[in-house]
């Protein structure tokens, strides 16, 4: 892996601090709650992902990689419009890769999806592999997300697209944390090197959804 060698101190994101008790599921849903709980994000999560997933202006063709694919409905969502090119997935727990292995079967199958159980900050693809990174309410769990950041912008093409985005769900989380968040988000970006970063807020209940998108 390439990064840089001296890293630019991660400004944190607000919710970044795990959880406690069932609400850490979130971060790494584990044993029957939480395949539970990727059953619950992949019913809950639709517009949240419907309003991102255009912003990366997704076509045909293109190499597309999800950081945290989760349950494994946005993956599939991808494939459906990436239909003659490649949607890789990285994810740290194995009851999500089993959820969301069993979503996409026959794009598995087909070796149009491949999906691998890994960390974010160490991505299983060579430099300069996708045209396209997404990580959708997952850098909230990053313990240091410029090295994440970093390690997306290692496996994007040249003039390759991130978006991260966020929608705060912690408790008692209101739009001065969202406002919060995509300042962080902002900052990380542009401290992991990407150009042109730039942030898109779309109100939702029970607080906005922030999103920060970058090109290498």
């Amino acid at each position: 892996m390439k990064n840089g060698a001296a890293l630019s101190p991660a400004i944190q994101v607000p919710a970044s601090r795990m959880p406690t008790g069932w609400r850490s599921q979130f971060g790494k849903p584990s044993g029957v709650l939480g395949g539970l709980i990727g059953h619950l994000m992949a019913l809950k999560n639709k517009d949240r992902s419907w309003w991102v997933l255009p912003m990366l202006e997704i076509h045909q063709n293109d190499c597309v990689l999800e950081v945290g694919f989760g349950s494994g409905i946005d993956i599939r969502r991808v494939s459906e419009i990436a239909v003659d090119g490649f949607v890789a997935g990285v994810d740290h727990s194995p009851v999500m890769l089993e959820q969301a292995t069993r979503r996409n079967r026959a794009a598995i199958q087909s070796e149009r999806v491949e999906l691998q159980l890994g960390c974010a900050s160490q991505l299983p693809y060579q430099d300069d592999f996708f045209n396209k990174v997404f990580s959708i309410n997952v850098a909230q769990f990053w313990n240091d997300p410029v090295t994440v950041m970093r390690e997306t912008r290692r496996v994007l093409r040249p003039g390759g697209l991130v978006a991260v985005a966020v929608q705060p769900r912690s408790k008692g989380a209101k739009e001065g944390i969202a406002r919060l968040t995509g300042r962080s988000l902002v900052e990380n970006l542009s401290a992991a090197g990407f150009n042109e970063v730039r942030l898109e807020v779309k109100r939702m209940k029970p607080v906005s959804t922030v999103c920060a998108l970058g090109v290498k």
